[in-house]
């Protein structure tokens, strides 16, 4: 489905945003304050405070966390679907029925 393609490319670009904000916080703030720029003037000429470079930095291992697992949970929640279906390592397996009449 559409949206489940959607929401794995979300929790993807989560990780990438969130690698780029972990190791390197300070470019990250300036690819940020580049795109507000659009909008305002003078931003190449801001200079982050050391504690908001910081916050940049937990806020990047906090993305690549929540992005990680929401990835695994989507595996996890692509192979429930797949054996609640029936489909078990590929192969479709017929569900079991009972008829009420042959008891």
């Amino acid at each position: 489905m559409a949206t489940d393609t959607l929401r794995r490319l979300g929790y993807g670009w989560l990780l990438v945003q969130g690698v780029v904000a972990a190791l390197a916080p300070k470019t990250s703030v300036r690819l940020n304050a580049r795109l507000w720029g659009i909008a305002f003037e003078n931003t190449g000429e801001l200079e982050p405070r050391p504690w908001y470079v910081r916050s940049v930095r937990a806020a990047g291992v906090g993305m690549l966390a929540a992005g990680g697992v929401g990835l695994l949970l989507e595996d996890r929640a692509a192979e429930s679907d797949a054996e609640a279906a029936g489909d078990v390592d590929g192969e479709s397996v017929d569900p079991i029925t009972i008829d009420p009449d042959d008891a």
